[in-house]
């Protein structure tokens, strides 16, 4: 059985997230889906409300395993015996960033290999980020975020006080 991993912060999920889930899982028997918990940054959603947007867009079942990690990715890996590190590049100015870090990982551990995924075209231009800002002046245009996403992230902020428009 083959099983990967895509790990990151997924503050909040994008639809080019979604991509890069369904890629690998048309690939992969297995997927986990880890939300990394880096003590250096504050999110604007937590980890736990990040979790619940992942589940919502979760039609595969046990086969997309979505859960939470404080450390290196490689050690996830291994842990968890998976061979593979799954990583999505939405345009050319990611390479660079991305083949760093695969050829740390590489150093890290020599038996776990990374495959990109690249996001389809439409979603080149939304990340995490992007979205992050557009919330915070009360916008969720459609599409930038799976549906499933969309959901839990308005109840998450009208529970805040934060509706959107």
């Amino acid at each position: 059985m083959s099983t990967a991993v895509f790990a990151g912060s997924f503050d909040p999920p994008t639809a080019g997230h979604l991509d890069v889930i369904e890629g690998a899982l048309g690939i992969f028997d297995t997927l986990y889906v880890v939300v990394a918990m880096n003590p250096e940054k504050d999110g604007m959603f937590t980890v736990e409300e990040r979790v619940a947007m992942l589940k919502a867009v979760n039609t595969y079942g046990d086969r997309m395993k979505i859960v939470t990690w404080k450390g290196l990715v490689t050690d996830f890996a291994r842990e968890h015996n998976c061979s593979v590190l799954v990583r999505g590049i939405r345009n050319a100015a990611e390479l660079p960033y991305e083949s760093t870090m695969a050829y740390m990982n590489r150093r890290l551990d020599p038996s776990i290999k990374t495959v990109f995924f690249l996001y389809d075209a439409k979603h080149v231009d939304i990340s995490s980020s992007l979205v992050r800002d557009l919330v915070s002046h009360g916008r969720l245009p459609d599409g930038i975020v799976p549906d499933g996403v969309a959901a839990v992230l308005k109840d998450i902020l009208h529970a805040r006080g934060q509706p959107l428009s």
